[in-house]
């Protein structure tokens, strides 16, 4: 299982991609796939490669640094969006042996439930992922918050470019980004929410400056 469990369709139970090294004599450098059931899949395979393959497998890039919500002068590793309401936030997780190797997992962003500080060894913080997984992490409370947060702003920033291609006819029907107003004629028209109070919602038309 652990060489399909893309193609069975548990990336949509995914928590994150941890580096591991084998046991052992098994000195292999791998990655552990952690699934919000609790599940640990050990993929005999590097996270990069495993990155470009669920990637691939969603019909996306696994490179963003260009996109339109990649963020100009960015110092570390760019979060990378899967889908509407998917980001992995990369994360240094392990201490390499050798630097070719890596440190680097990723950890799918809505599935953070809290993060607090962990001292042990080189361990500074640890998350609590859905499921109540624990995973430690070498980053100080301050840098982990800072990377959680830019991987909300690059979902967002996804979202918001979306619309806009919504606003030259390409639908665009993501979960509480954007809606499709039909006109008494029959066209419909891409508008954006601003606002939800109770049963009452607040749109902005995409060709208006006034909510609706």
């Amino acid at each position: 299982m652990a060489a399909s469990w893309i193609q069975k369709g548990l990336w949509q139970n995914l928590n994150c991609l941890v580096p591991v090294y084998g046991t052992g004599d098994d000195c292999g450098n791998y990655t552990e796939v952690w699934l919000d059931d609790g599940q640990k899949i050990l993929d005999r395979r590097r996270t990069k490669t495993v990155l470009k393959a669920l990637a691939s497998h969603l019909g996306v890039s696994w490179r963003q640094e260009y996109t339109a919500w990649s963020r100009e002068g960015r110092s570390h590793l760019a979060p990378i969006v899967l889908g509407p309401e998917m980001v992995l936030v990369p994360l240094r997780l392990r201490r390499p042996r050798c630097r070719d190797e890596g440190g680097t997992g990723y950890v799918v962003g809505s599935k953070v439930k809290s993060f607090e500080p962990y001292v042990e060894g080189f361990f500074r913080t640890r998350l609590i992922l859905a499921g109540n997984q624990v995973l430690p992490c070498l980053l100080n409370m301050d840098t982990l918050a800072l990377r959680l947060l830019d991987g909300e702003r690059a979902l967002q920033r996804r979202r918001e470019t979306f619309c806009k291609l919504s606003a030259r006819g390409t639908v665009c029907r993501e979960k509480n980004s954007c809606y499709l107003l039909v006109e008494p004629g029959g066209s419909t028209v891409a508008a954006q929410l601003i606002d939800r109070k109770g049963d009452v919602i607040i749109l902005r038309r995409e060709d208006k400056l006034s909510p609706l």
